[in-house]
């Protein structure tokens, strides 16, 4: 790439960012402005843009670039999260009193770094000012007092696949964490990792067989007592906590949670949670895994709650994954919020994951899931389909509330049971209709591919 390309796709990049942020664009014109925003991110790993993209980040997805920002440190395994109230951080700071740092994020003041200088004294902060700063202040003060440790020379941060934007962590609802007395005392290790290279997400989130390990060193575990409650209060009703027994320091706060018998639980989820004893898991982002069977099929979505990092999120998926023998299709995350009144309905709890969640995570290849009872599955038009395996996606259009097939017979006579198809949606509209779509189909030799027909209408419709 030369220097004149980068400048103008810098310029671009520019344009694209105030279009978003001062502009009231129509929602087709902001997905293509953040697609592209992504295209120039994925294209443009070199130095020269990484200030852009840092910004761009910093005021659209602040929480995604703090945790970026800490697994970039030598002091990762010290940070206590993310807040925007500092009341909220203190009580995550001094629940660790002997270290620990955080980051304090106010859109209208900027960042601030706070820090514990010693152990059990009061925590310091940073002026309000840009992460690079309040890293820099994080130097002085450690060159001070040495108050972190770094963390282990072999523990490296795997490489997650991060394509998040924008999302609210404003909770509307707050209600209570603990209820009833205890069912399960584990001895949980507090701030220790596996000592072996990491994975990267690509590799791990679909189960494969086990490898020989070698360990080189036993890992020295501070452990504290830890009680699971017996149940919570998830939304309007109440979840009973089942442990999961689970021996790994990455993944012993994790416990399923399962609805009390007088609530049916619902048949499309699973739900976990990463157990704490502070009550804030509210406030974190829930991420939502689509899962599949080994086969490739839709089994049911994961909800993951209370996880501090996407990190954190990465052990827990992939552990529950592997004991379930099923595969992610992809993994997004919201605000719990945005699920706490709609999870129990599955056609709320798929539209909000469809429209509102950020993508975190993605098989290659990836098609989002609809459920087969929202589909009416009669073809309008006849014509021969190529084959299909249970990768292909169904093309559907919507006109009004029906959803309706134009390419996927061959699809879904793979199996009478399925409960979702991966699908590509079309919306009807004056340029798209069942008459132009019937003039595309006799253009083109048959059997036709889905992907080659999508492409097709697609072209059409720009024209």
């Amino acid at each position: 790439m030369n220097a004149l390309e980068k400048a103008q796709l810098i310029k671009e990049l520019q344009q694209l960012t105030r279009q978003l942020e001062y502009k009231a664009l129509p929602l087709y014109e902001m997905a293509r402005s953040k697609k592209r925003i992504r295209d120039i991110f994925d294209r443009c790993d070199e130095p020269i843009f990484r200030t852009q993209i840092l910004a761009f980040k910093a005021r659209t997805q602040p929480e995604l670039v703090a945790y970026q920002f800490s697994e970039n440190t030598a002091y990762h395994l010290s940070f206590r999260g993310y807040f925007i109230e500092s009341l909220v951080l203190e009580k995550a700071l001094y629940a660790c009193p002997d270290s620990g740092w955080a980051l304090l994020h106010r859109p209208e003041h900027g960042w601030q770094l706070w820090l514990i200088p010693a152990p059990h004294s009061p925590a310091l902060h940073s002026p309000w000012a840009g992460l690079q700063q309040c890293y820099i202040w994080l130097l002085q003060q450690q060159q001070q007092s040495a108050c972190l440790k770094e963390d282990p020379p072999l523990l490296t941060v795997p490489a997650l696949s991060l394509n998040e934007a924008e999302s609210s962590l404003k909770v509307e609802e707050k209600s209570k964490y603990h209820r009833g007395q205890p069912r399960a005392i584990i001895q949980v290790p507090e701030s220790s990792y596996p000592n072996e290279p990491a994975k990267t997400i690509l590799e791990d989130l679909n189960p494969h067989p086990e490898t020989e390990t070698i360990s080189h060193q036993e890992p020295v575990l501070t452990t504290e007592l830890l009680q699971f409650p017996a149940e919570i209060q998830l939304g309007s009703v109440i979840a009973q906590v089942r442990s999961l027994g689970l021996e790994e320091a990455n993944i012993q706060r994790l416990c399923a949670l399962e609805l009390a018998p007088d609530d049916q639980h619902p048949a499309h989820l699973d739900i976990a949670l990463y157990y704490a004893a502070e009550d804030n898991w509210q406030a974190r982002q829930v991420f939502v895994v689509e899962q599949l069977n080994l086969q490739g099929q839709f089994v049911k979505y994961l909800m993951l709650l209370g996880v501090p990092s996407q990190l954190q999120a990465h052990y827990c998926i992939q552990h529950w994954l592997a004991q379930h023998q099923r595969q992610a299709a992809a993994i997004k995350s919201l605000a719990w919020s945005a699920l706490a009144t709609r999870f129990l309905q599955v056609e709320l709890f798929s539209k909000a994951y469809l429209q509102q969640a950020e993508t975190v995570w993605t098989s290659p290849d990836y098609y989002p899931f609809i459920f087969a009872h929202l589909i009416q599955k009669q073809k309008f038009i006849s014509f021969k389909e190529a084959a299909a395996d249970f990768s292909t996606p169904v093309l559907l259009l919507q006109e009004h509330q029906k959803i309706r097939v134009i390419h996927g017979e061959a699809r879904m006579s793979l199996a009478e049971d399925e409960l979702a198809y991966p699908h590509l949606l079309l919306q009807r509209d004056k340029q798209l209709n069942w008459q132009n779509i019937h003039n595309i189909i006799l253009s083109m030799p048959q059997p036709i591919q889905v992907m080659d027909l999508y492409r097709e209408i697609q072209a059409q419709m720009i024209e």
